[in-house]
């Protein structure tokens, strides 16, 4: 074999790691054993510089890489989407008190209200609840400035009281007599209405300050990537240390030393641990640092990354840093690429939670009855509990135990649903076969709803075991992980 080949493949051993070096019998190299190619580069200088580059690489991977953990005693965190929800509702519901109040000042309105204080009055508070009705805050509270945040407010409220007027006006030209009135009782209220969102807006800036002081409103943000662009990446965030935390740094190289020095500090791991932890803590972004042009690799790791119902953003190629968008604070004004995102708003999950919980109570209420009759034949049938906990996959990923009436012998149940149930199935109790047919046994799943692990509507929890043909959902349909984007439901398309 030529020189120059043995001294090329000694080099790529050295860097390599050991456990990803190809070997062949008595410690061989790729055909070329240790003792050889050792001997030869070590009186080849020629390859002394490549040599130094090889030690070199053995110094910069340093000590142990520190591995990324779930810090269980975090303070709970406050959501700026919630906070932004709650900033609609109090504003909504100031606008609501002083338009009661000013109402009563105003001896020639009574109630019921005419029609064109009623009208006005609608116009008002239509304007007022436009956030609301997109379901989708418009700004972040938690990171505006107090004057962008008291303006915000104060022109949104005015906008709407001024366009109420001028509707009321110009479309049905009230006589003077209806006028005034109409006119005196928009104006007080405009102003008791900018008080009250005043000291809204004032009292948030206070609770700002403490949550900023005790860590609550960064944002959990995992960074993957280990090369250059992850390093200038990690450098941009750390800019905006009061608003975000990175919890760790990911890539499945980077247990072979492939970690760019600035990233050393920062917990690492891989994949998989990525994957896990975002089952036990609210991720809230995950931004991939891989160059753009490594269109292969970066495919693959979206396709991994895509089960978990966090936002998946792609930082910019290198040129994409020094060119901030204006007016964005996020990220340091990084223009990010969203690739994936949660399908639901805040507005929209927090709407549909609160439906789902109220009308499942209501249903445990009318059907408790039936449910009562239910309990008390499963205990004359068999012995054995009335209900029956199977693990199934629930909100990104995660296992949850959901409730069912018990339709098998006790003796026979499946926790994992392992085995597929079969036409006159032994192991189905004879009061099971009713409940089945009649899709009864799935009633106690309205108690998963109230605990928030399940949606009325949605696609349905498959069993942990569940196989079809021996073979994964997940193998069979590509995006089958996107349904875990949701609350799964009690009742879905099927």
């Amino acid at each position: 074999m030529p020189s120059d080949r043995i001294a090329d493949l000694d080099i790529i051993a050295e860097l390599a790691p050991s456990s990803f070096r190809p070997r062949g019998p008595g410690g061989r190299v790729d055909g070329v054993s240790r003792p050889a190619a050792s001997r030869f580069t070590a009186v080849s200088s020629g390859r002394g510089n490549l040599r130094g580059a090889a030690a070199r690489g053995r110094e910069d991977r340093g000590p142990p890489l520190p591995r990324v953990s779930l810090d269980r005693e975090r303070l709970p965190r406050i959501q700026p989407a919630a906070v932004a929800s709650a900033l609609q509702l109090a504003d909504l519901a100031v606008v609501l008190i002083a338009g009661a109040a000013s109402f009563a000042l105003q001896p020639a309105l009574h109630w019921p209200l005419p029609f064109l204080p009623a009208t006005a009055a609608a116009l008002v508070l239509a304007l007022m609840t436009r956030g609301l009705a997109s379901a989708t805050p418009l700004t972040d509270p938690t990171r505006r400035s107090f004057a962008g945040l008291f303006g915000a407010g104060i022109a949104h409220m005015l906008a709407a009281f001024g366009f109420a007027l001028m509707a009321a006006v110009a479309v049905f030209q009230p006589n003077p007599d209806e006028r005034a009135p109409l006119v005196a009782w928009l104006l007080v209220w405009a102003v008791s209405a900018t008080a009250g969102i005043a000291t809204a807006r004032i009292a948030l800036s206070v609770l700002r300050g403490r949550w900023q002081q005790a860590g609550r409103l960064k944002q959990l943000v995992a960074i993957y990537g280990t090369g250059d662009h992850a390093e200038r990446l990690a450098e941009r965030l750390r800019l905006c240390s009061e608003t975000i935390e990175i919890v760790g740094v990911f890539d499945d190289r980077a247990g072979r030393g492939v970690v760019g020095a600035g990233l050393r500090a920062l917990p690492h791991g891989t994949t998989d641990e990525l994957v896990e932890m975002s089952r036990q803590l609210e991720i809230d972004r995950i931004v991939v640092a891989l160059p753009h042009s490594a269109e292969r690799r970066l495919l693959e790791i979206l396709r991994k990354l895509h089960k978990m119902p966090v936002e998946i953003s792609l930082a910019p190629d290198m040129v994409g840093f020094n060119v901030p968008i204006k007016d964005n604070e996020e990220f340091g004004g990084l223009p990010l690429l969203d690739v994936y995102g949660k399908p639901l708003s805040f507005g929209q999950s927090l709407i549909k939670s609160a439906f789902d919980r109220f009308a499942a109570a209501l249903a445990l209420l009318a059907l408790s009855p039936v449910l009562l009759a239910v309990a008390a034949a499963i205990k004359l049938d068999s012995r054995g509990p009335v209900l029956f906990r199977q693990n199934r996959y629930g909100f990104g990923d995660r296992v949850i135990q959901v409730f069912k009436f018990r339709t098998m012998k006790a003796e026979a149940s499946d926790a994992n649903g392992e085995k597929q149930t079969e036409v006159n199935d032994p192991r189905v109790t004879w009061v099971g076969h009713f409940l089945r047919k009649w899709s009864v046994d799935e009633l106690p799943q309205l108690l998963n709803v109230l605990r928030g692990e399940l949606s009325l509507v949605g696609p349905r929890p498959h069993a942990v075991s569940m196989r079809v043909k021996q073979r994964r959902n997940e193998d069979i349909v590509p995006d089958y992980a996107l349904r875990h984007h949701v609350k799964p439901g009690i009742t879905g398309w099927a």
